[in-house]
């Protein structure tokens, strides 16, 4: 690939992290064609460049993360990997959990990246066969937690690869214990703030960077171990 295409994708990629309005929030919920298995030591970073580098195959914008399907959004139901994105700026800081009901049979990551200082300050990475048959109380819904300040912006983000057969995701929140509901828009609404103009910006530029340099330093490590064989 050109140094010209790969900063063309990376900018495609960037933009596909943008909320859709600096005035309401939104989640960019965006399919790639993959066949792609989680391993082993991988990062949401090197993860995100994974997703990145496939075949785009649809761009959404959603007001809430309630049964996302590939069937619904790519018109797919296996090989596929999706990638779900928001910025929030928090109002009420506290304990924040995620708690998320998927389909990924080929793994998955989730985070939550701190925009003031570009840091991850909470990740979660999984090799597994991920289904939890829209049931709550299955062992395969998984639950991250992260302390989030009032007053600071935040990326949050969840990619995942899937064989077969596309079934829906839900993600759910709660803030220091509250009832766990589907994240979105309105039931945000009481914790958070309306991003401001280029906040967004700035954290898909960060997200998009760090993907595309790990991206970048493990294709070129697998290289030089192609070569030295």
């Amino acid at each position: 690939m050109s140094p010209r295409s790969t900063w063309a994708g990376l900018w495609l990629a960037i933009g596909l992290l943008l909320p859709g309005s600096a005035s309401a929030l939104t989640f960019q919920v965006d399919f790639a064609a993959s066949t792609y298995q989680v391993q082993a030591g991988d990062t949401w970073a090197l993860l995100l460049a994974q997703h990145q580098s496939e075949t785009p195959l649809s761009q959404n914008s959603l007001d809430l993360l309630d049964g996302v399907a590939a069937p619904i959004y790519a018109g797919v139901t296996t090989d596929y990997s999706v990638l779900m994105t928001t910025v929030i700026d928090v109002e009420v800081g506290g304990t924040w959990s995620f708690q998320v009901g998927t389909d990924w049979g080929r793994g998955g990551a989730a985070v939550v990246i701190d925009n003031g200082s570009g840091t991850v300050i909470d990740e979660f990475v999984t090799t597994d066969d991920i289904w939890w048959a829209n049931d709550w109380n299955n062992p395969d819904v998984f639950t991250t937690t992260a302390a989030l300040a009032a007053g600071s912006s935040y990326t949050i983000g969840w990619v995942g690869f899937e064989g077969c057969c596309g079934g829906p995701a839900t993600i759910r929140f709660s803030v220091d214990g509250s009832p766990f509901q589907p994240i979105g828009n309105t039931s945000l609404d009481p914790f958070i703030s309306n991003p401001e103009p280029g906040s967004g910006v700035l954290a898909a530029v960060g997200v998009a960077l760090l993907g595309y340099c790990r991206g970048r330093r493990r294709r070129a490590g697998r290289g030089a171990r192609h070569r030295s064989g």
